[in-house]
């Protein structure tokens, strides 16, 4: 007889523990248990075990997507010590909105184990139907055996929050199962799950990994190679002599290049609750530097045509040059803003490095050049002053015999020059072919020899 007791309650026992629909994700980074206490009531339990290599972990109930879904939402706390639940509705393919009017209780055993999260709740009051705004969904049929279900796993970084309203990245993993939540009905217990625990009564229907927010992405590039980049480089070459005929060019691939990461931009915000209703501080900003660069392009255009025109600098000139330093300075700061708005630390951290070297490496070799100028220049300006290095005169030096130690006036002739007899070479006298034949060599007197001690310096008038 009692061999038949504990059989019974062994059976039991059995029946209880299998109440309860368990489903695993491939990975095992993330595994859904649940169970339905009671028909007539609202209650359920449900029990949440995600890794912590992932920023969150998420199961939608009552839908196969996102439109009308209720999603259960897990994070790590502020102190990463703890777990925070965050029940989300989805009115559509972009970040679900925090629901507060969910009522539940958190039961013993939450917390992070092994580095894992771990939520065990009972939930009280709008688990089994809620808003669904137009979808077809926003309630889950606790009597169905093929109940369908999504789950979805957050980006690997380190994440960590105590508001159930915390902005999230987009998911890296996600798949729909199907759960039979008809065989838990009566549950006695909530459902517990273990690092070896088994999937039972659930069946993956569809996966997708390796998710990523490519406009996103395309928005940061875009935004960053043209305003943090070619915009400065294409003012530069104005600077640059034969390549200022670039200037133009550079610009205007630079502004092409920024209206299509705006175009991205805004594609990606409808993403987000935090970016849906364009109300960020990055994202008034960049409206503004785009205002600023169009205005710059137009008044580029008209100090264009009218330098052409005039052949002189114009007004527009200033304003577009003015314009131009703003959108720079704007631009870069609002990109540091950008990457902490879409929640990537990491890459604004190295934008923010690569433009503190870029601007050091500019003040270094602007200032080189500036000093090594100053130098030519300082020695230009000592050569032509006082000669201190014993050069040779340069320029114009007047005749020594028209200076006024001399005591002569301008038009006085220069000294006499006198032959010295060791100055003499020997030349003896020729006779002059030309000579008429009636003259004899030698027999002019009043003609001495070339470089005789006679021979008279030639006179100016």
């Amino acid at each position: 007889m009692r061999f038949w007791h504990a059989a019974l309650a062994a059976a039991a026992a059995a029946v209880a523990a299998a109440r309860q629909s368990t489903f695993l994700s491939p990975s095992r980074d993330l595994a859904f248990a649940l169970s339905v206490p009671e028909t007539d009531n609202t209650d359920l339990y449900f029990s949440l075990r995600a890794s912590v290599n992932h920023a969150w972990a998420a199961v939608g109930l009552g839908s196969d997507d996102m439109k009308g879904a209720l999603f259960l939402v897990i994070y790590r706390n502020k102190n990463r010590d703890n777990v925070t639940l965050s029940p989300r509705l989805a009115y559509g393919n972009y970040e679900p909105e925090h629901y507060p009017d969910l009522q539940y209780e958190v039961l013993p055993g939450s917390g992070i184990f092994d580095d894992h999260m771990v939520l065990n709740a009972r939930c009280i009051q709008h688990c089994r139907s809620w808003p669904a705004a137009d979808s077809n969904s926003g309630y889950m049929d606790v009597s169905s055996p093929t109940e369908k279900a999504i789950y979805a796993l957050g980006p690997r970084t380190g994440f960590g929050s105590d508001n159930p309203a915390a902005d999230l990245q987009i998911h890296r993993e996600f798949g729909v199962f199907t759960m039979d939540v008809k065989s838990t009905l009566g549950a006695a217990d909530p459902p517990v799950l273990a690092a070896d625990t088994a999937a039972e009564g659930t069946e993956l229907d569809y996966r997708n990994t390796g998710t990523r927010d490519h406009r996103s992405g395309l928005h940061g590039t875009f935004m960053v190679i043209s305003v943090v980049l070619l915009m400065p480089v294409g003012a530069a070459l104005r600077r640059f002599g034969r390549w200022a005929r670039f200037h133009i060019p550079c610009q205007l691939l630079a502004v092409a290049i920024m209206l299509g990461g705006v175009a991205a931009g805004v594609m990606a915000s409808l993403r987000y609750q935090r970016s849906r209703y364009f109300r960020s501080t990055h994202q008034i900003l960049g409206f503004v530097v785009v205002g600023f660069v169009l205005i710059q392009v137009a008044v580029g255009f008209f100090h264009r045509q009218k330098t052409m025109k005039t052949h002189a600098p114009s007004q527009y000139g200033k304003y577009h040059r003015f314009l131009g330093g703003i959108i720079t300075v704007l631009g870069t700061l609002n990109a540091f803003f950008g990457f902490d708005f879409a929640l990537d630390y990491k890459i604004g951290y190295i934008l923010c490095a690569l433009v503190i070297l870029f601007v050091f490496v500019t003040l270094f070799l602007y200032l080189g050049r500036q000093g090594i100028r100053e130098k030519y220049q300082r020695r230009a300006a000592a050569s032509a002053g006082g000669n201190p290095l014993g050069s040779a005169p340069t320029g114009y030096q007047p005749q020594p015999w028209r200076d006024n130690e001399h005591d002569s006036s301008p038009t006085d002739a220069p000294p006499s020059y006198e032959s010295h007899a060791s100055q003499s070479i020997g030349l003896q006298p020729m006779s002059s072919p030309w000579r008429s034949s009636d003259v004899k060599d030698g027999g002019d007197d009043h003609h001495p020899a070339l470089g005789g001690a006679q021979q008279q310096p030639r006179e100016f008038a």
